[in-house]
């Protein structure tokens, strides 16, 4: 039990980089053995391989030599792009690993209840990282403990400035599909993520559970000419009957912090400024400031529970079926991408530096923080509203049939 936990690590570039960080801190506490990676390019990681190679980190192309040369490995880590989570899941749980995967879980329900059904062991974990978070779990506290009174609505929104550089940067990005995989790339499926899951999580009764969503509006548009959405809406209800909305935008030149607020009968608390900042309105005491690094925080979890200190992770496979239905439902609710005319999508800096920003943007998705009111239901002039979607009976979604819409 108190022996380091075997991991091998898919990629060690990107979103990979980030986990390698981790792993090298608890490493150093004896808590986690990284024993080799997968890497598709391993010159282009030259030097992580030269700080990698001394401590007898083994080099694989593909993870299905790694799952078959290493027999001692316990944890197969999964940060690859979103279209390889599927795949590169069933391959681990076929071997007998656990599984970190990063979020998102999966893009499609139907790939979510395929990988569930598989994972009847509970070896699967999602790094869904913020629910570990301090601010975080007391949002969840206060909530579930009565401090604010019935809880009315829970609702986030935030601009996070993308620009050229960023969608050139694989060959998935931005895109709905990838060749025949899904993908389902942009700010609530990727980057913004975390917030439709803490959303999910806020809208659970008791402190582990998640709401169950049961009903969803959604508007999805595009100002930048990609294949998928870089602005996004929506709105929901859970089967508790609170009320959830979120509005997350790409296509801004100025951010706008992330701002997660639970709003209850006797009065509202909030995490700001990207979940640097925590408050409420009824003077209840706050934690202490967060010392620690969001993602090494979610790390600890998982290792106690892969240790068997604790029952479970942060995150099951099956505790992300609320978000991943409510994504799939916001793109049948919107009925596929709107593409913002020219005419109110403005273009600024150059090159890879180059974005887009929606006109009035920023009014639209701090209002829609506030009220829930859709872009659609503000006046936008480029906005279409969508149609209410039940999510009950919602068990599959094919991305070609929106395409082109």
């Amino acid at each position: 039990m108190n022996s380091p936990l075997n991991v091998g690590l898919v990629g060690v570039g990107g979103f990979g980089s980030v986990h390698l960080r981790s792993l090298d801190a608890l490493e150093a506490e004896g808590k986690v053995k990284l024993m080799c990676v997968v890497s598709t390019s391993p010159a282009k990681h030259a030097d992580v391989k030269a700080r990698l190679d001394p401590r007898g980190v083994r080099w694989y192309g593909a993870l299905e030599e790694m799952l078959q040369s290493e027999s001692d490995l316990e944890c197969v880590v999964i940060p690859a792009p979103i279209h390889l989570h599927h795949r590169m899941t069933v391959a681990a749980l076929a071997r007998g690993r656990m599984v970190y995967l990063e979020k998102p879980p999966v893009p499609l329900i139907q790939q979510l209840n395929d990988l569930t059904a598989l994972d009847a062991r509970r070896k699967v974990a999602v790094a869904f990282q913020q629910i570990s978070l301090p601010y975080i779990r007391q949002l969840k506290k206060w909530a579930t403990e009565g401090a604010l009174g019935e809880v009315r609505a829970v609702r986030v929104r935030a601009c996070w400035p993308r620009l050229a550089k960023y969608y050139q940067r694989a060959s998935w990005a931005a895109k709905l599909m990838l060749g025949k995989e899904p993908v389902f790339d942009g700010p609530a499926t990727n980057a913004l993520a975390h917030q439709i899951h803490n959303l999910m999580f806020l809208g659970g009764e008791r402190m582990d559970d998640f709401g169950a969503p049961t009903e969803i509006e959604g508007e999805l548009y595009r100002a930048r000419p990609v294949e998928s959405y870089d602005a996004a809406c929506l709105r929901g209800r859970f089967a508790s009957g609170t009320e959830f909305s979120a509005a997350l935008a790409h296509c801004c030149e100025k951010p706008l912090g992330v701002r997660v607020e639970v709003f209850g009968a006797k009065g509202r608390a909030w995490v700001d400024d990207d979940g640097k900042s925590i408050g409420n309105s009824l003077d209840l005491p706050l934690p202490p400031p967060i010392q620690e690094d969001g993602i090494l925080v979610a790390w600890r979890d998982y290792l106690e529970y892969a240790k068997g200190r604790r029952q479970r992770p942060p995150n099951f496979l099956v505790d992300t079926r609320p978000y991943v239905l409510t994504t799939n439902g916001m793109l049948i609710s919107s009925g596929g991408i709107h593409t913002i005319p020219e005419a109110h999508a403005r273009l600024f800096g150059e090159g890879e530096n180059a974005g887009y920003e929606a006109s009035g943007i920023h009014a639209l998705v701090e209002e829609c923080g506030r009220s829930g009111r859709l872009f659609s239901e503000q006046g936008a002039p480029w906005a279409r509203k969508g149609r209410p979607v039940s999510l009950a009976d919602l068990d599959s979604l094919n991305l070609k049939d929106y395409r082109s819409r």
